[in-house]
């Protein structure tokens, strides 16, 4: 058996890239938390502090579309609700897509139906999850409607690629369309020190 030292070069990265992708995305959780605190806390919305928890800030987050929503377009919406079941749907469905990548691979020599069975199954749990992502951008666009709306297409883009906590620690100064109405091309930014 041959030693090849590229390999165990190659191999000591890994831990040390894991390690500093899971310090991005730390600071990325942190700079979103401040941003979608600070647009909680600026328009009076209780418990600002929940975006500071996983599951709640999803809340929080359609808790910000509802009031655009009823503030902008006198429309009733429930985005808090159905976002918060949405995230908690999540976490259970992407157990299963991990636990179905070996499984299916070691089906292959055992059954076709079965194999057919659970290839149904992946594609039904990624149609809910496309349905989770379609919901989270619709209460990101109607939340960047009422703190920048020049910039609502852009914005949404980014949070299409998970990039939406640069855009909430953006707009966290922002004051919002249904306290100063829309003004372009800017919101205002509220005097904070």
């Amino acid at each position: 058996m041959s030693y090849d030292p590229s390999i165990t070069f190659f191999a000591s990265f890994i831990p040390m890239f894991f390690s500093f992708a899971s310090l991005i995305e730390l600071a990325f959780y942190i700079i979103g938390s401040i941003g979608l605190y600070s647009m909680a806390n600026n328009t009076g919305m209780k418990n600002p502090w929940l975006a500071w928890i996983p599951v709640a800030r999803e809340y929080l987050l359609g808790s910000l579309a509802d009031r655009y929503n009823c503030t902008s377009r006198q429309k009733k919406t429930s985005f808090a609700i159905w976002l918060t079941v949405a995230s908690v749907i999540q976490l259970p469905v992407i157990g299963f897509i991990l636990l179905s990548i070996p499984l299916i691979s070691s089906m292959m020599y055992f059954s076709l139906s079965l194999l057919l069975v659970l290839l149904f199954l992946v594609l039904i749990v990624a149609v809910i999850n496309l349905a989770c992502k379609v919901l989270y951008l619709v209460c990101v666009y109607y939340t960047v409607m009422d703190y920048e709306p020049s910039r609502g297409v852009l914005y949404t883009i980014l949070a299409f690629f998970n990039l939406e906590a640069i855009v909430w620690f953006l707009m966290r100064r922002n004051v919002p369309v249904g306290v100063a109405g829309r003004c372009e091309p800017l919101q205002p930014k509220y005097n904070v020190h």
